[in-house]
Parts: structure tokens; C-alpha cells; sequence
């Protein structure tokens, strides 16, 4: 298996999209679809839907109300708790981070030279192979820092074998895909890391015929169990499904 920390997407991302990106929790009114132009020439707007609410991105939020001290004027606070699920694996995703990295850096502005090097600093994740591999990414973020922490906690202290029990992708042949590796998140905005084979006996995990995707984790505190699902018809590009 060759995805390891030495080929990690997340090189690629500059930290300072971090509050930028986890904290966009408003949802988009529809799925937006891939551009039809390249994606240096992305939009802003449409490479951050691309990464909070696309084919390929998906939020899922928990809100919990309590009461007690510093509840507010009406004896309650609202906890929100969002999820952030990608399939990192998918290039239109890779292609929105690199985006969002240039509008970041000012990239419209620098000299040939300095877009060559740029370009360069972001070719590891553009180019990392996944043709064995679906890559899903779970980032969060909450009102709460308690929470927040907590569940930082959790995702930091797992292994691969402690996830295979928690962590599942389903497809239309496919009940609970078993995980094939786990990467703790890194101090960057990608979030953690689930690994599973993009091919079972020689055949895909996923047909373009199939009609949804669902990624499953067990996060304690938090029921029901984290469950996204997306519809494979949206990831089509070319009759084939990009993930």
C-alpha cells in the first residue's frame, strides 16, 4: 500500500484556510456541480461549494440543546456540531483545495516565476495516486470547545484497528466495506483519514449504475452514528464515477 504520510494530500493545503473552510457550515441551496473550465479559473464561491457541498462534500450536523448556568436569557444554549465528510480521492476535491490555496496565497497577482513554484508546492496532492484506493476525509468543528476537543481527542488516539470497527463504507454490493487503514488528522484542514480498496476480486466497489454511496463512523457522544450518503449519479463524470 503506498498511500503513507511521505504522499499525504495535505502538504498541499496552506493552514490558513483552516478557519475558512471547517468554519463554512452554511450549507449551499443544492449540491453544486463541478465547473466547466479549469479549475484555476474557479470561482471562490465554487470551489468552497465544491469542498462543504457537492457531489463530493457533505456536512452533517447534530444540535443539542441544554439548560444551566450560561444558557442564555432563556435557559438554554444550543450545541452545534458539524461533520465534514470528502472523498479526498476524488480530483475535483484536490482541485478545490489547490484552488482555494491559490486564491489564499494571491495566486492571480504573482509572476510567472512565482506560479511555477507555487504550481509546484501543490503537485504532491494534485498527483498522488489513488487508482487502488477511496479516500474519504472527516473533518469537525463546534460551538462548543469541550465538544470540539473531545472529539479531536477521539479521532488523534485511533489506529486502523481500532476504526475497522467503527469506521464502514457501503455501496450497492458491498454492506460495511471493511477498512483498510486509518491516518489520524494532521494540523492541517484535510481532518482524518479513512482508507478503503477501490476494488474487491478485481472488480470496482462501485458501478455507475449503483445509486448511492454511505460512509458510517462511530463517534462516542454522538447518536445517531455518523451516516452521509452520496448519490453516485452526482459523481459521474464521463458515464464513470469520480471518487
Amino acid at each position: 500500500m503506498k498511500f503513507t504520510r511521505d504522499c499525504d494530500p495535505s502538504k498541499m493545503i496552506l493552514r490558513a484556510l483552516a478557519v475558512l473552510l471547517l468554519g463554512s457550515t452554511a450549507l449551499l441551496p443544492s449540491p453544486l456541480q463541478l465547473p466547466d473550465r479549469p479549475c484555476r479559473k474557479w470561482a471562490r464561491e465554487e470551489a468552497l461549494g465544491i469542498l462543504t457541498n457537492s457531489p463530493w462534500a457533505k456536512q452533517e450536523t447534530y444540535t443539542q440543546v441544554i439548560g444551566g448556568i450560561g444558557s442564555g436569557l432563556s435557559g438554554t444554549k444550543e450545541i452545534y456540531s458539524t461533520f465534514f465528510v470528502r472523498f479526498l480521492s476524488a480530483r475535483p476535491v484536490r482541485e478545490a483545495f489547490a484552488r482555494m490555496a491559490q486564491i489564499q496565497a494571491d495566486y492571480d497577482k504573482m509572476g510567472k516565476d512565482e506560479k511555477r513554484e507555487f504550481d509546484s508546492s501543490l503537485d504532491p496532492g494534485l498527483k498522488t495516486d489513488f487508482h487502488r484506493w477511496i479516500v474519504v476525509t472527516l473533518g469537525f468543528r463546534s460551538n462548543d470547545p469541550n465538544v470540539e476537543l473531545r472529539v479531536k481527542q477521539f479521532l488523534e488516539a485511533q489506529s486502523t484497528e481500532t476504526m475497522k470497527s467503527r469506521a464502514y463504507l457501503t455501496t450497492t454490493h458491498y454492506q460495511q466495506l471493511e477498512l483498510e487503514a486509518y491516518f489520524p488528522p494532521l494540523e492541517d484542514i484535510v481532518g482524518a483519514k479513512f482508507v478503503f480498496p477501490r476494488k474487491i476480486a478485481g472488480l470496482p466497489v462501485v458501478f455507475p449504475e449503483d445509486d448511492m454511496l454511505t460512509f458510517e463512523l462511530a463517534v462516542p457522544g454522538f447518536d445517531p452514528d455518523l451516516m452521509v450518503r452520496f448519490d453516485i449519479a452526482g459523481m459521474l463524470i464521463r458515464d464513470e464515477p469520480v471518487l
